[in-house]
């Protein structure tokens, strides 16, 4: 039935007779795409409009309610209650140690009720335990963790993605909130943005995000104050480097490299070659580790004199860095090395000579001289402004377009949903790729929508075998109504003397399927 339909499509479409793919606009598409993805998602969306009279009643009344419920147009609509509010947005954008996430959670210490939301669960605890320790009571939110100090505090901190978006207050903030770019994360700052009940909402982030806060913001009527930040300390950027000799990394120095594996090939050889000890910091190291990690480079006594890190350290932590020295300027994506985008790497840049610390101004330079141009480059590279923010559909709305179509696999719902979404040009679907792999590989299990949404939406990294087998044996026991044992899905190795590198992995696997566990708790 769809063969002669399409066949008609792909004739009308070159022949520029399809409403919506004129040469022009499918240029302009195309120069907006992200990637082939959105342009695919673009020309579907066109030929279902194309298809629709062609196609009996009864199909065609039940493509009609599939597009309805994938209009994705007017996000700002899925929070009324947001929406008769009339609220506040202040804008606190400046660059790495400005002094500008100081001022918004000044602001919240004052308020009768209000919640931080930060991008990471380090963050998270940090304003937990310093609102606290200030004899202010706050409760913590996580995905993995919940610490109720008391049901009347008065403040909140959590992870942006786990925000309280049912009860009024009076202040909220937002860190990061460049992050509502973010391909993956974005929606859940841009969630944020939207839905939040408070009478004042403190964004806090970079120059870049300020016209389309302001965009979003104009459309829903809410009122937007913009608060300039600039350095608190001085930055300078090295006209030399290393010169290739790790023997040259001096106390202070946290040297940036971009693969886990290199880090600890790294922290050898500064140990070998100067003396000094070194604490390490990457993205796979439990935040608990982090901390630790963090708490021994900053203290003088402890004989940790560098800091060996991946770019894990330009968010969430307050280190004693005196000189940022970049082993390397380009990061592997999955596919190919490609130069760390200049934003990332001014925000790692800003971690040197932080306000309070140790070291009263900071400095840059690269391992190798061949580096140090593309740093100069980078440093000097006007703001690159946000176009779009991310969003995500509800699960409200996931569980509407399942129930059109009962017979499906949950994997191809999410693929359906996507292929159909239509989005407006301030915003972009986030791609939610690994949820989609995941839910195939739980389509024979029988859930509920709702029950595999929370499945599927764990923080589970699919190239770590062990966690997408854990996982996986999760939703098996309870899709069976049997008690999920952590005890059979963490198996520790059994360390002795030393840690290996396989062990290394097997211990990170383990914490990550802890989380997990914890997580869907």
């Amino acid at each position: 039935m769809l063969k002669p339909i399409a066949s008609g499509f792909y004739r009308d479409l070159i022949s520029g007779k399809v409403e919506g793919c004129d040469k022009d606009t499918l240029n302009s598409v195309s120069r907006l795409a992200e990637d082939r993805r959105n342009l695919d998602s673009y020309l579907y969306t066109r030929f279902l409009e194309y298809a629709e009279p062609h196609l009996p009643k009864e199909i065609a009344s039940k493509l009609i309610s599939l597009k309805r419920i994938t209009d994705l147009r007017f996000p700002h609509e899925w929070f009324p209650e947001a929406r008769r509010m009339q609220r506040k947005i202040h804008l606190h954008v400046g660059p790495t140690n400005s002094g500008k996430t100081y001022s918004a959670l000044k602001r919240l210490t004052e308020a009768k009720s209000g919640i931080y939301c930060g991008p990471l669960r380090l963050l998270a605890h940090e304003i937990f335990e310093r609102m606290n320790n200030n004899g202010i009571a706050c409760n913590l939110v996580t995905g993995e963790e919940k610490r109720i100090i008391s049901e009347d505090a008065t403040l909140t901190s959590s992870t942006v993605e786990m925000v309280e978006l049912n009860r009024d207050l009076e202040v909220a903030v937002v860190d990061e909130i460049q992050m509502m770019g973010d391909r993956t994360r974005g929606w859940a700052w841009t969630q944020a943005l939207l839905g939040l009940r408070a009478q004042e909402i403190h964004l806090c982030g970079e120059e870049s995000v300020v016209p389309l806060v302001k965009q979003l913001c104009e459309a829903i009527d809410d009122e937007v104050t913009v608060h300039r930040y600039n350095r608190l300390t001085p930055l300078s950027i090295s006209e030399k480097s290393l010169g290739g000799s790790y023997g040259n990394v001096k106390k202070g120095d946290c040297v940036v490299t971009f693969a886990r594996k290199d880090i600890f090939e790294v922290k050898k050889a500064i140990e070998k070659e100067t003396g000094l000890r070194c604490a390490v910091v990457y993205g796979a190291l439990p935040p608990e580790s982090r901390a630790l990690q963090a708490k021994a480079f900053n203290d003088a006594a402890s004989n940790f004199d560098v800091l060996v890190a991946s770019d894990a350290v330009g968010m969430g932590l307050n280190l004693n860095i005196k000189r940022i020295v970049f082993e390397s300027v380009q990061k592997y994506d999955g596919k190919s090395f490609t130069f760390i985008h200049p934003p990332h790497l001014k925000q790692i840049a800003g971690r040197a000579g932080r306000f309070g610390t140790t070291y009263a101004k900071g400095e840059v330079t690269t391992f190798e001289q061949k580096d140090l141009s593309y740093v100069h480059e980078a440093m000097d590279t006007p703001t690159l402004f946000l176009k779009t923010a991310g969003i995500h559909p509800t699960l409200d709305i996931i569980e509407m377009f399942s129930a059109q179509m009962p017979d499906a696999p949950f994997s191809a719902v999410l693929q359906t949903f996507e292929d159909m979404a239509t989005v407006s040009g301030k915003y972009f679907l986030c791609n939610y790729g690994d949820s989609k792999a995941l839910a195939q590989s739980m389509d024979h299990l029988d859930l509920s929508v709702r029950d595999r949404y929370q499945f599927v939406s764990a923080p589970t990294p699919l190239r770590d075998t062990a966690c997408l087998q854990a996982i996986i044996e999760m939703a098996t026991s309870y899709s069976e109504n049997e008690d999920i044992d952590l005890k059979k899905l963490v198996k520790l190795p059994a360390v002795k003397d030393s840690v290996t590198k396989t062990k290394l992995d097997q211990l990170e696997s383990c914490h990550k399927i802890i989380m997990i566990y914890k997580w869907l708790r």
